[in-house]
């Protein structure tokens, strides 16, 4: 009995010094393949949620994602939503009324001087609360607005 139980232990021990080589060189094609998963998915706190609708104006285009109001477990009763300015070349103002729910009465509108960052901001809607985050990201500018949760 002792024979087998050594033979068992000293078995796992090479194939540990085989396997731990291995998952270490390997580390970085296995960590593309599970990020690769259908099931995997960066959270929407971080993403800026789905993208629900764009608009095309004359020099960009303004990508509105859908509102984040996730939680660990349900929905916060605070979240937000975050508004892009797609361009080439961005203006070196924008002025634009935003309609984030799309009931034809805009939501709040924003003032950005593209080459400062300096932003003004008012919100028209009772569940905007503020701005959060403006910002130039590679060739784009990008808002987060805190929203309240209408449902809670």
């Amino acid at each position: 009995m002792k024979k087998i139980i050594s033979i068992i232990a000293y078995s796992w021990a090479v194939l540990c010094l085989v396997l731990v080589p291995v998952t270490f060189i390997g580390n970085g094609a296995f960590a593309n393949m599970l990020a690769k998963m259908s099931f995997m998915k960066v959270n929407a706190r971080y993403s800026g949620g789905d993208l629900d609708h764009v608009l095309s104006k004359r020099d960009y285009k303004i990508e509105i994602n859908k509102p984040v109001f996730t939680a660990l477990i349900g929905e916060s009763s605070k979240g937000f939503i975050q508004v892009k300015w797609v361009s080439k070349e961005l203006p070196a103002a924008i002025n634009d009324s935003i309609d984030f729910d799309n009931n034809g009465i805009p939501d709040f509108i924003v003032n950005i001087d593209t080459r400062t960052g300096k932003t003004e901001f008012k919100g028209l809607d009772k569940t905007v609360l503020g701005l959060q985050v403006s910002s130039k990201v590679k060739d784009s500018w990008l808002i987060r607005v805190d929203l309240k949760n209408p449902k809670k």
